[in-house]
């Protein structure tokens, strides 16, 4: 079963990779949106069951020294370390065996609410959730990519996923699953950039 929630992994850390995803975070505000594809075997199965570029997402937040992405990823911590949710720098998340591609959107709501949902999603990164590896949308004890990102903005009276949501029989589970592409495609997203290694401005 480990190895099924394996394929469902919100993450792209495999084999290592040169290219190297620029990024430029002269635009970026807290709670903004950001995307990524990772260069492993788990976020082809997530790029390909969505149909999708990206198999995985966090939230911007700056910590008044530089920008960090905050989001539900297993497989990243230190070999032993329980699989908490993370605040880390942007250079980590799109580090390059991490990341392909990258993605930057911004959910259409007032700069205010936009930075009561990235506190809201440190907060929960302070309490030490675990990443869920059942992908149950209906237990938030424990939280995945997307179902982090749903959370804090439906906190917010803004629901990203609406009625976007899959069943995928390889999880052996009736939970319904988002897809960091499903919010890509949310009407409420302004779609601000998709950015590689040949592309450094967003």
């Amino acid at each position: 079963m480990a190895g099924l929630a394996a394929v469902m992994s919100c993450s792209g850390n495999a084999r290592k990779s040169r290219t190297q995803v620029m990024y430029d975070t002269t635009d970026l505000r807290n709670g903004d949106l950001l995307f990524r594809n990772g260069i492993g075997y788990e976020s082809r199965v997530v790029t390909g069951l969505s149909d999708g570029k990206f198999s995985h997402i966090g939230i911007a937040y700056h910590d008044g020294s530089q920008w960090n992405v905050i989001h539900a990823v297993p497989g990243e911590n230190e070999k032993g370390e329980p699989e908490y949710l993370k605040c880390e720098p942007i250079s980590e998340f799109y580090y390059y065996s991490r990341a392909k591609l990258g993605g930057l959107a911004r959910v259409s709501c007032t700069d205010s609410i936009a930075n009561t949902v990235a506190e809201k999603a440190l907060h929960i990164v302070n309490r030490k959730v675990l990443f869920d590896n059942n992908y149950d949308i209906n237990d938030t004890t424990e939280l995945y990519c997307t179902e982090l990102v749903r959370l804090v903005y439906l906190a917010e009276d803004i629901d990203l996923c609406e009625d976007r949501w899959h069943r995928i029989p390889i999880l052996n589970t009736k939970a319904h699953v988002i897809f960091p592409e499903d919010i890509w495609n949310s009407p409420l997203l302004i779609r601000k950039s998709i950015f590689n290694n040949k592309i450094n401005k967003l």
